[in-house]
């Protein structure tokens, strides 16, 4: 069950307005990129798929930065392109120690509880400003892994770790993340932190 986004306030300076402008024509300039490269890959080898969903999340995220609507995207993406229905994106709150769900599907109170009861682990992980893929076999991994989380995209603004898309159980059909979805998580990354916080 999908719930609902908080939306921050429209402040409605021209200098975000320009920032906004700013960060969706760069998203629109890497789908170009992408969409160029799927037309310069034999659309069987593997690549020219990698190339095609990068290039759908690049195009989505554009659409939604110009439309403020960028959290929704996020958890469209997940489910579409990385196809794990159990996504949230928490915002850190460093002055009180708690966390805000600013969008979420399919997550079940158990695991609202196991993050918000380990704000400072959680923030921990966060800080280490790596999308990462969970392997529980990895000792650096355990903790992410024993409240059942799959991959971890830090969301940041500039310096400071702001939040993460927090991704718990892939589809049935899916046995684990792989190697292109370790690109995908990457855009997300570097996009998702400044379209959320920095405008």
């Amino acid at each position: 069950m999908r719930e609902k986004t908080i939306t921050r306030p429209q402040i409605g300076g021209k200098s975000e307005s320009t920032a906004t402008a700013a960060l969706a024509e760069q998203l629109e300039t890497r789908s170009r990129d992408y969409l160029r490269r799927c037309y310069d890959t034999v659309p069987s080898v593997e690549r020219h798929t990698i190339w095609s969903r990068l290039y759908a999340a690049s195009e989505r995220l554009s659409i939604a930065v110009r439309e403020g609507d960028v959290a929704n995207a996020v958890i469209e993406i997940g489910s579409n392109l990385l196809g794990c229905e159990e996504i949230v994106i928490v915002e850190l709150h460093a002055e009180t120690k708690l966390m805000s769900f600013l969008a979420a599907v399919g997550i079940s109170t158990t695991q609202r509880r196991a993050l918000a009861s380990k704000f400072d682990q959680i923030t921990a992980e966060i800080k280490r400003g790596q999308a990462r893929i969970v392997d529980k076999r990895i000792a650096g991994d355990q903790f992410l892994a024993s409240i059942g989380v799959s991959a971890l995209v830090p969301l940041s603004q500039g310096q400071k770790a702001e939040g993460a898309i927090v991704f718990f159980n892939l589809l049935p059909q899916r046995k684990s993340f792989d190697s292109g979805d370790r690109e995908l998580l990457g855009l997300l990354s570097v996009y998702v932190g400044p379209s959320l916080f920095g405008i």
